[in-house]
């Protein structure tokens, strides 16, 4: 039939025959449905939606590749930061989507989902900050590193002459696993912490904080927090005349008010190929945020991963970490090399500061 098909369209000479070709073709492909399960509401929802953009510009490139052995499908679920709903997400998705691999987005879910993808043999890559989601066999974590990302900050601080260090963050199982590397790099390089405050989401008083911290006058506060607090404790401590450094790792990208950290120094991922970015500003009429790369690789990563072994369910689990660095090795991410290391899958970082209301990098 294809070949009479394509006869028929040589004959003729219509352009249209050669989408009815494609789409019988595709057709004959088997169908691979891939899950993520991200933060669509709540203070995290700006990331989530640049996460929820990165893996639909995934799927759709996955899908003009003619040599790919498989048509793929995303099935996308919202569970805001309520860890709570993964379960019954994951369940729904596992037993009556079928997916074969699934990408999360924050470290409650992920740990969450850990065991469960262990169990059911499905390929997970979550972008956390905690790497003990990854198991080396079916887990892994696609963030950056928490000892480079650490490590490029002190580097900025005693390039700067900084000696002090307030840090405040979110109260929240995902913030942790920062707090934990980032504590040791700073006491190993004679940076005093002089004050640690963890703030609920649904905080909206910092005066006494904000004061406090004021009076410490640390050379720098480093900040992790989400919406709308990232914005309403940094407002709260400017007014009250701190005149230090505000930092973060990654977060000043994601505000919604990014003018308030005009000219503060904070760590980022690079930024991607310009390519990518244009094409992704094209496509969604925004710009491509670090939360938009890593799900995109992580939906890309998983595909290839099926491409070259077939469902993970069919691979042996002592081969499965061995199947990865080769998939992780030969894949080009819009922001160039992608490492793995004892699960981990990271590039490098650099110190970027916002300028105009924008993220721009201050290094390489």
């Amino acid at each position: 039939m294809k070949k009479t098909l394509l006869t028929l369209c040589m004959i003729l000479g219509l352009a249209a025959c050669g989408d009815k070709a494609q789409e019988q073709q595709d057709s004959t492909q088997p169908i691979i449905k891939i899950g993520a399960i991200l933060p669509l509401t709540g203070g995290a929802a700006q990331l989530g939606e640049g996460a929820k953009n990165g893996a639909i510009m995934a799927l759709e490139q996955l899908n003009k590749n003619s040599d790919n052995h498989y048509k793929y499908e995303l099935i996308i679920e919202d569970i805001g930061l309520s860890p709570s709903k993964t379960l019954p997400v994951y369940s729904k998705m596992i037993q009556l989507d079928k997916v074969a691999g699934l990408v999360s987005f924050n470290t409650a879910a992920g740990k969450i989902i850990k065991p469960l993808a262990s169990k059911d043999k499905v390929l997970h890559l979550s972008s956390a900050a905690d790497n003990t989601i990854s198991d080396k066999t079916f887990n892994y974590v696609n963030s950056y590193s928490l000892k480079e990302t650490s490590n490029r900050l002190v580097e900025y601080m005693k390039a700067n002459q900084m000696k002090t260090i307030s840090l405040v963050v979110f109260n929240h199982l995902s913030t942790e696993p920062i707090v934990q590397a980032l504590e040791p790099v700073l006491r190993d390089n004679d940076i005093e912490i002089l004050s640690i405050d963890r703030f609920n989401t649904e905080q909206r008083d910092f005066k006494m904080e904000a004061l406090k911290i004021k009076e410490l006058n640390p050379d720098m506060v480093f900040v992790h927090l989400v919406e709308p607090v990232l914005t309403l404790f940094p407002k709260q401590l400017l007014q009250d005349g701190y005149k230090g450094k505000l930092s973060s790792f990654l977060m000043f990208a994601y505000s919604a008010n990014p003018i308030l950290f005009e000219g503060q120094p904070f760590v980022d991922l690079r930024e991607g190929s310009d390519d990518f970015n244009q094409e992704y500003k094209q496509r969604f009429g925004v710009d491509a945020q670090a939360a938009s790369i890593n799900t995109y690789d992580n939906v890309m990563l998983i595909a290839e991963f099926i491409e070259k072994n077939g469902s993970p369910k069919d691979v042996a689990t002592d081969k499965i970490y061995e199947a990865m660095q080769n998939v992780v090795s030969n894949y080009k991410s819009p922001r160039g090399e992608l490492m793995l290391d004892d699960g981990l899958v990271y590039s490098n970082t650099t110190i970027k500061t916002i300028k105009d209301g924008r993220s721009v990098a201050v290094e390489e």
